[in-house]
């Protein structure tokens, strides 16, 4: 499957999640965490059915910029190896802590 650019919003009571390049793909959830679990459910139903009805998968296409005008916000996003991803977020899960946390540890060890 495609590597898709997921946005998730924080609504009111919930947040809800969307891909740009699969129009009518849709998630929402109580947390952010189950909703980026609901909308990886959701693609991958999303996108069987399109193969099973023969239709055209959607290319990623959609890239993410953050105009940050050079001011810290506090979030960097950047690519890893789905191994490596795998093995931090077993890490997190048996640490009982997000994935962010892991890897912000990880940082400040290395070079605060």
């Amino acid at each position: 499957m495609e590597d898709y650019l997921i946005i998730v919003e924080k609504q009111k009571k919930n947040y809800s999640a969307y891909c740009p390049d699969v129009p009518g793909c849709i998630a929402t959830g109580r947390t952010e965490a189950e909703t980026r679990k609901n909308m990886a459910e959701a693609l991958k139903f999303h996108i069987e059915g399109l193969m099973e009805e023969k239709l055209p998968i959607p290319k990623a296409t959609t890239s993410f910029y953050y105009n940050s005008d050079d001011t810290a916000s506090g979030v960097i996003n950047f690519r890893c190896t789905k191994t490596l991803q795998k093995k931090l977020i077993e890490i997190a899960k048996k640490e009982n802590v997000s994935l962010s946390h892991i890897v912000n540890d990880a940082l400040v060890k290395m070079y605060a």
